[in-house]
């Protein structure tokens, strides 16, 4: 198939699963559908692809829409975010040495491949990381992809239950052409230059600042247009879906067990740490759960986004501990090299 063909079938299944949520009224629907038909078709084999270039065009305009959500009152809650940061960092540390030592004593994971799997984002340098260790990698890849994909699946749905979302907003105005086209620019210009020094998620936390410069100073007005900000979800969403491409049905198997249990675990440990920062900061539940989810900087960012729920602050939470993870995590992870034994689990023929 050519790309082109493939860059075609993964924009249908994207734009059909999200059309088909949002005609049931799921929340964040066009995220959520996109990331399980491309998913499923991932799964069944199917040929879906998302070009590094369009991916990088999607975080551009989530965290151009982001930085449009900056406010006054956005600014006064900065001084909140210190403590609010510090809760996160001791949520970080128990959500991995719980979610390890459950895969490690419940599921008969070997240590490394319990380890690796538990760290909640970073994917990128956790398996740099894991490659000089025992750790089963195709493992650890299908475990970090189901608990993004669960997490996206359900999180949204638990928000509503639980009353966790604010009322829906009005209609906000609107960015006119002028507005857009600043905005995206100083967007991808930012997010080009904290990419090319390292910054993590740099396109995002990049278009981020630089819309939230441009608002702050009253340069530009209004949001993007709801298309082109439905794009943005639908992308990103496809992004996550067509992380199982490839995958192997019988490791899939033997992972989906403990990393569901895994993720539940997760989510109920950052659940409980939301509660009491929100308790101590008088920040809304539903906010600071979204902001300690062990999820992806990319994905939690579109979903609170899409909720409505501080985008900006949500963000900021994920980039920070994902700039985190990422300096921390060869560290954390420097007792599980290659001297401490095989995985149990067979690893594929090279």
């Amino acid at each position: 198939m050519t790309q082109a063909r493939v860059l075609l079938t993964t924009a249908v299944l994207a734009v059909a699963g999200g059309s088909l949520l949002t005609l049931l009224g799921a929340p964040v629907s066009w995220l959520c559908g996109a990331m399980v038909a491309t998913g499923i078709a991932a799964l069944l084999r199917i040929d879906v692809h998302v070009p590094s270039g369009l991916a990088k065009a999607a975080f551009v305009m989530i965290g151009v829409s982001m930085g449009a959500s900056v406010t006054p009152e956005t600014i006064e809650q900065i001084v909140t975010w210190p403590l609010s940061l510090a809760i996160l960092a001791v949520s970080i540390a128990a959500i991995i040495a719980a979610s390890a030592f459950y895969l490690e004593k419940v599921h008969g994971w070997d240590k490394a491949t319990a380890r690796f799997s538990s760290i909640p984002g970073a994917l990128n340098v956790t398996m740099i990381v894991a490659a000089d260790s025992t750790a089963n990698l195709p493992q650890v890849a299908v475990a970090q992809s189901i608990r993004l994909f669960v997490l996206v699946a359900i999180m949204p749905t638990l928000l509503q239950l639980g009353s966790a979302m604010p009322d829906a907003p009005g209609v906000a105005a609107r960015a006119g052409a002028v507005d857009i086209a600043l905005m995206l620019a100083a967007g991808t210009g930012v997010g080009w230059l904290l990419e090319r020094v390292g910054v993590p998620a740099g396109m995002m936390l990049g278009a981020m600042i630089g819309s939230a410069a441009l608002h702050v100073t009253e340069t530009v007005h209004g949001l993007l247009p709801v298309p082109v900000m439905t794009a943005g979800f639908l992308v990103t969403g496809a992004v996550i879906g067509v992380r199982f491409r490839g995958a192997n049905a019988s490791i899939l198997m033997a992972t989906l067990p403990g990393a569901i249990g895994g993720v539940i675990l997760a989510l109920a440990l950052s659940a409980g740490f939301a509660g009491l920062a929100s308790y101590a900061l008088g920040i809304p539940f539903g906010q600071l759960w979204l902001a300690y989810a062990p999820g992806g900087v990319d994905a939690m960012a579109a979903m609170a986004l899409a909720l409505d729920l501080a985008p900006a602050f949500v963000g900021a939470h994920h980039v920070i501990r994902f700039f985190t993870l990422s300096m921390m995590s060869p560290f954390w992870l420097r007792g599980v090299r290659l001297d401490q034994g095989e995985s149990p689990i067979e690893r594929p023929a090279e």
